[in-house]
């Protein structure tokens, strides 16, 4: 699909919300007010989603939980780490894409609304994942739970997948998948341009290190917690990667391409010509391609 034909179908789609393109540090600030009132509220099902799997509306302490599945095999799970610049909830794209990742892999996908900037930061998003991952670890075994993300999501799938590793206290999952990951908050790479910039229509540098600065809290950008870039690739389990050449986030995931194979580390990395961050949610030829493979990848 051409760059200008994705960027209308962004434009059409995606809603004023997850348009993180600012151009003022007051412009950021009125946005993260708005979401602070915003993320008080208690997630709801879009209404315009009509789920074809069993949804199950769970809670793990006080924090909200939904489970998509078939009635399938649901010892498999996917704990599904949602992007949004850490800020947002998730979007009827990410609902869409919960049902259908439910319906190809017949695995349950569990969705845990994780407690977001400007009123939390990563410990608080760390810890909250860490107990969901205790929680699905008392319903099967490690090996059969695959952590996936999107976006940031996709950052704290990578992290949190390193920080067990470090900790060596809870078994590791079967299987790490991270579409579109936010890799190094800093975006110090110079490889992201102004051109890459303006041909990803949804996000830019400046928004993006101004909302990070506020989620890392008083973590340097590049640290490995926060930026798992940095953080050791060795013992990972099979790591697989999927991401645009249009997305802000590309040239950091071909830096972390580089890192693999400079450590003699296994990734497997679907590039998808001229898509966009996150393009798997999206209803797009590309999304039925990145759910066969993801399929095929979870049979392997």
């Amino acid at each position: 699909m051409k760059r200008n034909v994705m960027s209308h179908l962004m434009g059409r789609y995606l809603s004023h919300q997850r348009h993180i393109k600012f151009n003022s540090q007051n412009e950021i600030d009125d946005f993260l007010e708005r979401r602070r009132q915003l993320n008080k509220e208690k997630h709801k099902q879009p209404e315009q989603i009509n789920v074809k799997s069993n949804l199950v509306k769970d809670s793990f302490d006080d924090m909200q939980v939904f489970r998509f599945n078939f009635g399938h095999h649901i010892k498999n799970k996917i704990l599904y780490i949602y992007g949004g610049t850490f800020v947002l909830q998730p979007s009827s794209f990410h609902w869409r894409f919960m049902d259908k990742l439910a319906y190809e892999t017949l695995h349950e996908v569990v969705l845990p609304i994780y407690p977001k900037a400007p009123d939390y930061t990563y410990r608080d998003t760390h810890d909250a994942i860490e107990r969901v991952y205790r929680r699905l670890l008392k319903e099967t075994e490690a090996s059969n739970i695959i952590i996936m993300g999107d976006a940031s999501g996709g950052n704290m799938a990578l992290s949190f997948t390193q920080s067990l590793i470090k900790n060596g206290e809870l078994p590791l999952p079967g299987k790490v998948y991270l579409i579109s990951p936010w890799l190094d908050l800093s975006l110090s790479n110079p490889d992201i341009t102004e051109q890459v910039q303006k041909s990803d229509p949804v996000h830019n540098v400046f928004s993006l290190q101004s909302i990070a600065r506020i989620w890392a809290d008083d973590l340097e950008s590049k640290d490995p917690k926060v930026s798992p870039m940095y953080g050791s690739l060795r013992g990972l389990p099979p790591v697989y990667m999927f991401g645009g050449t249009h997305d802000i986030f590309y040239p950091d995931m071909y830096k972390l391409v580089e890192y693999f194979n400079a450590e003699q580390q296994s990734i497997h990395f679907y590039e998808y010509k001229d898509m966009v961050t996150s393009f798997p949610l999206y209803p797009i030829v590309e999304s039925r391609k990145v759910l066969k493979q993801i399929r095929k990848t979870i049979e392997s």
